[in-house]
């Protein structure tokens, strides 16, 4: 793999790895105070919540990805248990290179579904009774943490703080921020990718994962002068919930480097859980068509059950 793909790849490691909710139950208005603040909300496990995702990219200099690339995703989940499915009703959009996307994903108790250009496709229960049994296979959450990937978010910052935050659903939040440690960042996400337990699990649910290359130090002190700005916050409520999460990265390539076209960027990644702790009605949507029909556009899932009528 040549520099600049290490660089690109592991700037979009850096904004996903970012992402990661749920931790390990290690260890508050000093820098000792927001660590500990930290370390309780990745360990919190939320049941419940109104969410929303958006993730954005303006990419200089790539004239086919020409325009700002986002994608969002917007609705309630229900955790149901180690061995379940969450429960969920999510709306989805995605828009760059001049196209719009919009979808969605539906689970209810027994089925689930998938809304694409604004028609809804049904797994079946048959296909859903294999996916039930395959997400039950995992370990339960309770076995798992970032640092069991590698990830550790509680050492990101260096001399954070805690401050007021804005208010989220109606409650109000405490704000950790700090100046970012760029190498720790990077080394984690490399940390994730060659996770043994990541690995593991992902090749539980039955899905093929690519040998990743070793990255030298000089590849990562690249990808150290290319992040121009780094920020990274954290809103937690008053039950020490993780209501907000962002991320931004800003980079420049190198002009040695042969990137495509690709001169710099700015990636943002935001979560946020607008409500927790809710009971959402999650509805099957009306008259929907098999998956298979859907999977067949793209010459894909000709091994699909057929859902059968009720």
């Amino acid at each position: 793999m040549t520099s600049h793909r290490r660089i690109l790849a592991l700037l979009a490691v850096l904004v996903l790895a970012l992402a990661g909710c749920g931790g390990d139950d290690g260890g508050g208005e000093g820098s000792d105070d927001a660590r500990s603040l930290l370390k309780k909300a990745f360990s919190k496990q939320v049941e419940s919540a109104d969410l929303k995702l958006d993730f954005k990219a303006e990419l200089d200099g790539v004239e086919q990805l020409r325009g700002p690339l986002s994608l969002t995703l917007k609705g309630p989940f229900k955790n149901n248990g180690d061995k379940k499915l969450p429960t969920l009703d999510w709306d989805i959009s995605a828009q760059g290179a001049g196209q719009k996307l919009s979808a969605g994903l539906t689970v209810t108790e027994d089925n689930a579904y998938v809304s694409f250009q604004g028609q809804d496709y049904e797994a079946g229960r048959q296909f859903f009774e294999q996916i039930t049994k395959s997400f039950g296979q995992r370990k339960p959450s309770n076995e798992q943490s970032l640092k069991q990937f590698g990830v550790d978010p509680e050492t990101w910052l260096e001399d954070p703080k805690v401050e007021d935050g804005e208010d989220i659903g109606g409650d109000s939040t405490r704000k950790i921020s700090g100046k970012v440690d760029v190498r720790k960042v990077v080394q984690d996400g490399l940390d994730l990718l060659r996770s043994p337990a990541l690995r593991r699990q992902l090749q539980s649910q039955g899905q093929t994962v690519p040998q990743i290359p070793e990255v030298k130090d000089k590849d990562i002190d690249r990808i150290e002068d290319a992040i121009n700005e780094l920020k990274f916050e954290v809103n937690v409520d008053e039950n020490d919930i993780a209501r907000r999460l962002f991320a931004q990265a800003k980079f420049e390539v190198p002009e040695q480097a042969d990137a495509g076209g690709l001169k710099g960027g700015d990636i943002s990644f935001g979560f946020v859980l607008e409500e927790v702790g809710i009971d959402p009605e999650i509805k099957a949507p009306a008259n929907p068509q098999p998956l298979s029909g859907l999977l067949g556009r793209f010459g894909l899932g000709g091994g699909l059950p057929v859902p059968q009528q009720q």
